[in-house]
């Protein structure tokens, strides 16, 4: 029993963190202006720079998600975990500096919405944290492969029930934003 919950957690895990990084992508590669903005406002690369950079970030993502399914089909979990891990690491040290900064943004670049609020780094980076945590579980529950659709099928609803929270969470978070910012202006 405990053999299926345990691949269960890997194949829910697996699809969030891909479903995530996918979003996330397909976001940027709709809105490049916005996301090209974005990523300048993280003032970590000269302009000049940025803008060249802004417009790969979204195929990195892509790889990445290319090469976790790849590394995962290939029994590799510890490739499937530090490509996943590095990069969300990545955006942790983009927001630790934003956040050290003092920075406050207009859009983190990875919503699934268009938020409409300023995005506090303090808040993405726990949240970055969080997932850094999430991919360490992934990598210490890979007990096996499984062949059952059952477990796959069980594996794919935990992930998109995982989806849904994170989303839930994601748009509170924009709501508790747009709510301080009302009341700031009311004031």
């Amino acid at each position: 029993m405990l053999d299926v919950l345990l691949q269960v957690l890997q194949i829910g895990l697996l699809g969030f963190f891909l479903s995530l990084i996918l979003a996330s992508a397909v976001h940027k590669l709709k809105e490049p202006a916005r996301f090209r903005q974005a990523f300048v406002a993280y003032e970590l690369l000269p302009h000049s720079w940025a803008l060249p950079a802004a417009k790969v970030v979204p195929f990195i993502e892509l790889g990445v998600t290319a090469v976790a399914i790849i590394a995962f089909t290939l029994v590799t979990p510890f490739i499937t975990s530090v490509v996943i891990f590095s990069l969300f690491a990545t955006y942790a040290a983009f927001l630790a500096h934003a956040a050290l900064t003092n920075k406050k943004l207009e859009d983190c670049g990875c919503s699934l919405n268009s938020p409409v609020a300023e995005v506090e780094p303090a808040r993405l980076l726990v949240r970055n944290l969080m997932l850094m945590a999430l991919v360490a579980v992934f990598y210490f529950s890979f007990h096996s492969y499984s062949d059952s659709m059952a477990v796959w099928a069980m594996g794919i609803i935990f992930s998109l029930l995982i989806f849904i929270t994170y989303n839930s969470i994601d748009g509170v978070m924009e709501n508790h934003a747009l709510l301080k910012n009302l009341r700031v202006r009311h004031d």
